[in-house]
């Protein structure tokens, strides 16, 4: 009886091991070091792209193998040569640079570039001006796989031809924080839309952050980064910025690009001094202000109605005098003055913010305000 109770208690023991084992490994995986991954060839690299005319171009790759799930950066490296030695940015100490590396970073294995943006890089690359940019260009791509704290690795590389063009550079304000403006997918990423600041946020002698708001309609699933000139340069998008939605916006995270999860109109709010950066989506509420709604206050009843398409019109309630219309967006911590406009006599929707000081525009009773934000119009009737 004992040597069959010692054996059983030996069976018992050795499972135990066993699921032990079994557990720690699951609990604890081996963290593998792949040297390499794979850039998947796109259909396009068959052709000749030219860029000045190309939709964003698709790359996709293999996640590298870690071993398990692991939260890997990418970023994209181009080059003229293929031999990815020098970055444009080691230049910069001595030498010559051979490739030069985006500035985004993705963190899913399927993006897409916008081809203004690999125009760039490449110009800025080979150093080309308006006289001297190829008629056309052979280009490497590959990708650069960073997992934080443990490895820097690289893609095989791809070879694409392109036609090049030359992009003009953008004109920097005087003071880099006093415009802003967005541009993404609705926009081909190359048409930039500019937002209007609040009055005296900037300039100069201005001390409080810089603060611009835009009423805007997007689209289910667009996507957007904003930049302080209409150009890329100092681009920012989802990471490091603070979002805010009060207006079931439900913005997410695509690749760095803000991607909006419900259609609708925004009252979009951005703060921006140069490195603390917020994004806040905010009810698109538009009022009356004045003697043609009898107060001064932002009351409901001063409020026009909102539309429910794209090329809708913003539509107040009638005038309850004949006299010098006023309008505004409220925003919290601002008077509303410093977010007022007005349609003027050309029927375009002029901002206070934008450093016009509207001349008086007198309206009759009983006629209302109606304003076309999406094309920058209004009338009133």
């Amino acid at each position: 009886m004992k040597s069959i109770i010692k054996t059983v208690l030996l069976l018992l023991g050795g499972i135990s091991f066993i699921t032990a084992c079994s557990d720690d490994r699951d609990g604890n995986p081996t963290i593998l070091h792949p040297t390499t991954f794979a850039l998947e060839t796109p259909s396009y690299a068959s052709s000749t792209i030219t860029l000045s005319k190309a939709e964003p171009l698709a790359l996709s790759w293999q996640q590298p193998d870690f071993g398990y799930p692991a939260k890997v950066n990418y970023q994209i490296q181009v080059s003229l040569t293929g031999k990815f030695t020098t970055s444009l940015k080691e230049a910069a100490k001595g030498g010559t640079a051979d490739f030069n590396e985006l500035t985004t970073v993705y963190f899913s294995k399927n993006v897409e570039l916008a081809a203004s943006e690999l125009a760039q890089a490449l110009q800025d690359l080979g150093g080309w001006t308006k006289d001297n940019v190829p008629a056309k260009q052979k280009v490497y791509v590959r990708i650069k796989a960073g997992y934080p704290n443990v490895d820097t690795l690289y893609s095989n590389s791809i070879e694409l031809n392109v036609v090049p063009y030359y992009i003009e550079p953008q004109q920097v304000p005087e003071e880099p924080d006093a415009e802003l403006y967005f541009t993404g997918s609705k926009y081909g990423w190359g048409t930039w839309n500019q937002l209007v600041p609040v009055k005296e946020t900037v300039g100069k002698d201005d001390e409080a952050t810089p603060t611009f708001w835009l009423v805007v309609y997007f689209d289910a699933d667009e996507e957007f980064k904003f930049a302080p000139q209409a150009g890329w340069g100092n681009d920012f998008g989802y990471n490091d910025v603070k979002i805010t939605d009060n207006a079931g916006a439900s913005p997410s995270n695509a690749n760095g690009n803000i991607k909006i999860g419900k259609a609708g109109w925004y009252l979009l709010v951005v703060t921006n001094d140069g490195t603390k950066r917020t994004i806040s989506f905010e009810k698109p509420e538009v009022y009356l202000q004045g003697p043609t709604i009898g107060n001064w206050d932002c009351k409901p009843e001063n409020l026009f109605t909102v539309p429910t398409t794209a090329t809708g019109n913003f539509v107040s309630p009638a005038f309850v005098a004949s006299d010098v219309v006023r309008m505004c967006v409220k925003l919290n911590g601002f008077d509303w003055w410093r977010t007022e406009f007005v349609v003027d006599a050309k029927g375009a929707i002029s901002y206070r913010g934008n450093g016009v000081e509207q001349s008086d525009v007198a309206v009759s009773v009983g006629k209302r305000c109606y304003l076309n934000f999406s094309t920058g119009k209004g009338e009133y009737k």
